[in-house]
């Protein structure tokens, strides 16, 4: 089958630049690609990414089918007052988008990596803004190869979590608009960047944000280094020296991150009763 690649390298698919193979990676071109492959191959497990920004690949591989948009689910439109842009589009093309525009409230898009539909399921969001805030709806595809819409007012939106089910891939979004002024909007993107740059590391082998932040008490940063996990390495694996909620990988050693994320679990539960919950999503066989 076109675009259907066997045994495939997941590290380059992942920011960390670690991982196993892929027993199966397809990339379909469009809906009706992805449609056929759903209905030709039921009841095989699947998982869907984007960047791999805040993705995990295991050593051992996947056997599950890993799903990768292609490029024409990357497009961006204007549409009965609404901004409609595939789920594989760059979250920051979205804010170069709405700035070219002249369309605020979108311009917290520019400071977060990743994909657009990888920002929904996890309700991505930075600077007091989420997706909750900009989204009207969704496109999905389900199992079984059925299109869906899903308005925004019948997702569960939580702190980096949706109550959307794993077993769909999302297509498209539908953003609301707010007409706004190209130079407030570039002094807001101007103010969010500087204010990250700042704070979060850059050019490195990362994922994101590693653990999110407990609902009461001490931020994860907090709590990774009054637990003393800051100063901790695997192999080529530590956290950032700007900022300890970000891993740094030198090497190519998956397990070294995955054992350091569950070191550092189990100190910080030691010490403050806490349970960490990683943002990172982990993929792949133990």
């Amino acid at each position: 089958m076109k675009n259907l690649i066997l045994n495939y390298n997941l590290s380059k698919n992942s920011w960390f630049g670690s991982g196993g193979n892929a027993d199966k990676f397809f990339i379909p071109d469009d809906e009706d690609d992805l449609i056929k492959y759903l209905k030709n191959f039921k009841n095989e497990k699947f998982i869907p990414i984007g960047s791999g920004s805040n993705i995990l690949f295991r050593d051992n591989g996947c056997t599950e089918t890993i799903i990768k948009l292609g490029k024409n689910f990357r497009k961006i439109d204007i549409l009965n007052n609404k901004i409609y842009c595939g789920a594989a589009t760059l979250k920051n093309q979205v804010s170069q988008f709405a700035l070219k525009n002249s369309f605020s409230n979108l311009e917290f898009l520019s400071c977060i990596p990743g994909t657009m539909g990888g920002g929904v399921i996890m309700n991505a969001g930075c600077f007091g803004f989420e997706f909750k805030n900009i989204l009207h709806e969704i496109h999905i595809i389900d199992e079984f190869g059925n299109k869906k819409r899903i308005k925004s007012n019948d997702i569960i939106f939580g702190y980096r979590r949706t109550n959307l089910p794993k077993n769909i891939i999302l297509t498209k979004l539908v953003l609301n608009l707010n007409q706004g002024y190209k130079k407030d909007i570039i002094k807001k993107i101007n103010l969010f960047k500087r204010t990250k740059e700042s704070k979060q590391p850059s050019k490195i082998k990362t994922g994101g944000s590693t653990f999110k932040n407990p609902v009461y008490g001490l931020k994860a940063w907090e709590l990774i280094k009054k637990s003393g996990c800051d100063k901790i390495k695997f192999g080529k694996v530590k956290f950032s020296d700007l900022h300890c909620n970000f891993i740094e990988n030198k090497g190519s050693s998956g397990k070294d991150i995955e054992d350091l994320i569950n070191y550092t679990i189990d100190e910080v539960n030691k010490k403050f009763n806490v349970i960490l919950e990683p943002e990172i999503k982990i993929i792949g066989e133990k």
